[in-house]
């Protein structure tokens, strides 16, 4: 079967691995992140970040690695507070776009995850797995967006493209 699809490979984007409770960090947050979300296992976006909520007081922040180096000044993760913490993961992870009428499908092979709108909705953001491997996923527009472990990258593109062979 051929399937009608677009799959990019992103190397980078500035991530931010953001820990503490959620009054902490709000307050500390407040001059660049509007709100953070509170519902569990989603995101919210803001311009162009996402600010995805993946467990009990822990948010990854998702932003263009262009303004890496911005964020990085204004979060200030060496001065935030001993009870919080704010990481730069950027390098840990490489991101994966799969857009077009037959997302679902890829997707659904890859993943053992529910993707059905009523249950994986439009900001839905979670870890599961691609592959058997730990993934970041959430939906992008019509498609997905997963991130794996930047050592799995190279695995991750060959089995896309397997799956994608005639």
């Amino acid at each position: 079967m051929i399937y009608d699809v677009k799959i990019q490979r992103k190397f980078l984007n500035a991530l931010f691995d953001i820990k503490g409770s959620i009054r902490e960090v709000k307050s500390y947050l407040k001059e660049y992140i509007n709100s953070l979300p509170v519902e569990p296992n989603s995101y919210i976006a803001q311009g162009n970040w996402k600010i995805l909520y993946v467990g009990p007081n822990h948010w990854i922040l998702v932003a263009p690695i262009d303004e890496e180096e911005e964020l990085i000044s204004s979060l200030r993760p060496h001065d935030c507070p001993a009870s919080m913490s704010i990481v730069l993961i950027s390098d840990t992870l490489t991101f994966f776009y799969i857009e077009g009428p037959d997302a679902f499908d890829i997707l659904s092979i890859a993943s053992p995850l529910n993707l059905n709108i009523d249950v994986f909705t439009p900001n839905t953001a979670t870890f599961s797995e691609i592959f058997g491997l730990k993934a970041l996923t959430f939906r992008c527009g019509e498609g997905f967006q997963f991130a794996v472990d930047q050592s799995f990258g190279d695995m991750v593109s060959n089995y896309l493209d397997l799956t994608l062979a005639n």
